[in-house]
């Protein structure tokens, strides 16, 4: 008996589930489909219904945008979020669960989808850092993207937890000064107002109204 739609996009997604935490967590060469199927209670012929390949499920996954992305998306204060995802505290939970952080090692030797995919997320994070901003590929708000996602990367990957403290540190304070909007500049403000408009030349039309009294002054002179 074939099996409902719904249940048939309930499987899909407890495969997608636990085979993103099984990705985050040992990466995607120390994770195979018996692994994933496993974690999931299901049989590996199963996968094969669903996707067709290990790259396929990873290129997927990649794709949700775990971590920082559907953070963003559902906040309605950046600063927050950056606050939280930089949290020392919550660093081992933060690295896990975000796909950039911990999945980009893997995603640049995966094939083009799984890259396309990652790129995607990662111009989402932007744009959504850029929020209100004149521009979505802000180069504030792409230096705040690098910022958080490269110390997080970098404080799991530190065995030193000062050092990965300090590293997030900076970082978010980096970021919230990066994220203030800039005032207006006084030096261009004070300059546009002391620039007076540019009068328009009156000298073309003088030497015009000049012309026909010369004119006629020479034609009376011959005359006479």
């Amino acid at each position: 008996m074939p099996i409902s739609a719904t249940r048939k996009a309930a499987i899909r997604a407890e495969i997608v589930e636990h085979a993103a935490r099984l990705f985050r967590l040992r990466g995607h060469a120390g994770t195979n489909i018996d692994d994933i199927m496993l974690a999931a209670g299901l049989t590996r012929g199963a996968f094969y219904a669903h996707f067709t390949s290990k790259d396929d499920l990873f290129a997927e996954i990649v794709r949700m945008g775990h971590g920082l992305l559907p953070r963003l998306r559902a906040a309605g204060k950046v600063d927050a979020v950056l606050d939280d995802y930089l949290d020392r505290e919550a660093l081992a939970a933060t690295a896990q669960g975000c796909a950039l952080a911990s999945l980009s090692g893997d995603v640049a030797r995966s094939p083009l989808a799984a890259r396309l995919a990652f790129a995607n997320v990662l111009h989402g994070v932007i744009a959504e850092l850029a929020r209100g901003r004149k521009r979505s590929l802000d180069a504030d708000a792409t230096a705040v993207a690098i910022l958080a996602v490269g110390a997080v990367t970098l404080a799991r990957a530190s065995g030193d937890t000062r050092l990965s403290d300090w590293l997030l540190r900076c970082a978010r304070r980096t970021a919230r000064a990066l994220m203030k909007p800039k005032p207006r500049s006084k030096k261009k403000a004070a300059k546009r107002r002391a620039s007076p408009r540019k009068k328009r030349s009156t000298s073309r039309p003088k030497a015009a109204a000049a012309r026909p009294s010369r004119r006629a002054s020479r034609s009376r002179g011959g005359r006479a």
